[in-house]
């Protein structure tokens, strides 16, 4: 009987060990797909603002709005931290 509970130990521990190995993978794509869209938009922005200059002013400018209006609707923990 204790063979069997040590058995059933070690396959949980593979279980969760799996379980993070997982999460960090998942961590490591996230992260990839960021630098990778990050790139991707900056590439697009070099070549609007080469293409059409006052339409990448226009673009960015809206982008500086809603970051500002983001940055001012979103709930913030510390501000209301005694």
């Amino acid at each position: 009987m204790e063979c069997l509970i040590q058995y059933l130990d070690d396959l949980e521990d593979l279980v969760y060990a799996v379980a993070l190995k997982a999460e960090r993978i998942r961590e490591a794509i996230q992260y990839f797909l960021l630098i990778t869209t990050a790139a991707i938009l900056q590439v697009f922005a070099i070549s609007v603002a080469l293409w059409h200059p006052p339409f990448a002013l226009a673009l960015a400018a809206l982008l500086l709005v809603g970051m500002m209006l983001h940055a001012v609707l979103t709930y913030s923990p510390d501000a209301y931290a005694n």
